[in-house]
């Protein structure tokens, strides 16, 4: 590796800074009290390779540091890359502890983010991988989700708006156009809308709000008036509409076992919301 490409590599490896301290104590430190702080919060995981400055690095650790880099342990040369890496970036946490970072406010924010983010993605790497869900549910939940997405798509033309006002005088205009069409063309390259044929789509597959409103429409209708989602403001034409089969169980085992999985997240996340404790900020 030249010398462009390790400097390179380093830096890639210096990212790792606020993982490595993320579960550092909260309170400010000084240089004078240094030796009180540390980089590490947590006990080796299993064999120690090296100790630096009296905190100990495990195999474990440099595992992780190495995967997270595409390194491969068994290969010497790249153990040692991994384990210069992993050195360099303690060190630089110790400085940083040194020189009294831990004091100042937008990195113990970054700190505290970083340490609930790796958190929340493990917990919910582990309630995914803890699932084990039957055939029997499976197909239960495939065939709640065949009832819900219905035996219809819809193809739809759309100009989406930011504001109602501009929507509303666009509606007018489009319900005297002889061509939905023609007058969407002619909506192209203003800056505040956005211009977009949708295709074929389910309507599980729209926002809700779009979604009734085309199917009270009759194939070939215009919205009478603007639809408003989260997105802003729809003037849209339901262009025509056409029988819809969902696939076969078997076909799609695989995503309906991940969108079971989804549902069982939301659902931990729900039941989380619902216990916890939550003041809104009055200052």
């Amino acid at each position: 590796m030249n010398h462009l490409s390790r400097h390179f590599a380093r830096l890639a490896g210096f990212a790792a800074l606020a993982f490595l301290v993320a579960c550092t104590s909260r309170e400010p430190s000084v240089a004078s009290h240094a030796e009180a702080e540390k980089a590490l919060r947590f006990a080796p995981e299993n064999a120690v390779v090296i100790t630096v400055n009296g905190e100990a690095i495990s195999e474990a650790m440099l595992t992780r540091f190495a995967r997270g880099r595409g390194l491969d342990l068994e290969d010497a040369a790249q153990r040692q890359q991994a384990l210069d890496l992993v050195l360099e970036t303690l060190l630089l946490a110790q400085d940083a502890i040194a020189e009294g970072f831990l004091s100042r406010p937008d990195l113990r924010t970054e700190l505290d983010l970083a340490r609930i983010q790796v958190l929340a993605a493990r917990n919910l790497a582990d309630a995914r991988a803890g699932m084990n869900l039957s055939d029997e549910q499976l197909r239960e939940f495939y065939t709640e989700v065949t009832a819900r997405t219905g035996t219809q798509e819809l193809h739809l033309r759309n100009v989406l708006f930011a504001d109602e006002a501009s929507a509303v005088a666009a509606a007018a205009q489009a319900a005297a156009s002889p061509d939905f069409a023609t007058w969407m063309r002619g909506m192209e390259g203003r800056a505040d809308v956005q211009v977009r044929d949708l295709g074929w789509a389910n309507p599980t597959q729209l926002p809700p709000e779009l979604a009734q409103a085309a199917n009270a429409l009759a194939d070939g209708a215009v919205s009478p008036s603007p639809v408003q989602t989260r997105f802003g403001w729809h003037v849209f034409q339901r262009v025509a509409s056409r029988p819809f089969t969902p696939p076969a169980f078997e076909d799609v085992r695989d995503g309906i076992r991940k969108q079971a999985g989804d549902r069982h997240l939301e659902e931990k996340i729900a039941v989380l919301r619902a216990r916890a404790k939550i003041s809104p900020d009055r200052q």
